[in-house]
């Protein structure tokens, strides 16, 4: 059976969070302990153009927002167990309280583990009666501001509240993005489109929460099927209130 690779979103990792430092490490090591090996979303885009093999288990790690415990709780943990991940950053909002300043961000960039895409300049709630009139502007400045202070190419995207139109993603493509991520569920293997790439938004801490919901992402098959059933839940609450379905980003 072909193999999923499951991506897991957090946001905050805090002692005061629904993930603790402590939760975080134990379900890291509970992946490694269970064979799955770290990928970064630049090898997520080689499965899914049959440029790279997955042969065992695999996950990728992902943080929205860009959020300052992200360096203080979760980069030390990754580096403890040097699994990379992906940070992607609303670029308007580093150096406010709470946020990465670009100090930390270059600090974690150097380190090798971590990478940092876009998640948008301002992080606009996308409603569908009132879309995006600058997007094309959102997505190339908060890129151009990443590579301006990093030195280093910014090419992956993760929409807020992982919503997005499917007519947009030759624009994300011509702006020089390699990927796009979104909060659906669903299957990221040979195939897959890197542009709408699914992920697993990471809500507790608990181990047998992350087994279960593992169970159901480590095929393409099993993957795509959850996929499906959760969409059409998304269908009817876009339906029904002509915006976004999503309510976290």
């Amino acid at each position: 059976m072909k193999r999923s690779v499951p991506i897991l979103l957090y946001h905050h990792v805090a002692p005061e969070r629904p993930i603790t430092p402590r939760g975080f490490e134990a379900q890291l090591r509970f992946l490694i302990d269970q064979g799955y090996r770290g990928l970064s979303i630049s090898d997520l885009v080689g499965v899914s153009q049959g440029e790279k093999a997955v042969s065992q288990p695999a996950f990728a790690l992902t943080f929205d927002d860009g959020y300052r415990n992200n360096w203080e709780h979760a980069f030390p943990i990754l580096k403890k167990l040097s699994v990379p991940a992906t940070i992607y950053l609303v670029t308007e909002r580093v150096g406010a309280d709470g946020f990465l300043s670009w100090a930390d961000i270059k600090a974690m960039s150097t380190s090798g583990l971590v990478t940092f895409g876009s998640h948008t300049h301002t992080h606009r709630h996308f409603v569908r009666t009132e879309p995006y009139q600058n997007l094309e502007e959102e997505l190339r400045q908060s890129k151009a501001i990443i590579e301006g202070q990093l030195g280093t190419p910014c090419e992956h995207l993760a929409w807020p509240w992982g919503d997005y139109e499917s007519d947009w993603l030759p624009l994300v493509e011509k702006l020089g993005y390699l990927s796009a991520a979104t909060t659906r569920s669903g299957a990221n293997t040979t195939g897959s489109n890197p542009y709408e790439f699914r992920r697993i938004n990471v809500r507790r801490e608990s181990i047998g929460w992350l087994r279960s919901r593992l169970r159901w992402n480590q095929f393409a098959l099993p993957a795509a099927s959850v996929g499906l059933f959760y969409g059409w839940d998304r269908r009817i609450k876009v339906w029904w209130n002509e915006e976004s379905p999503y309510s976290h980003g």
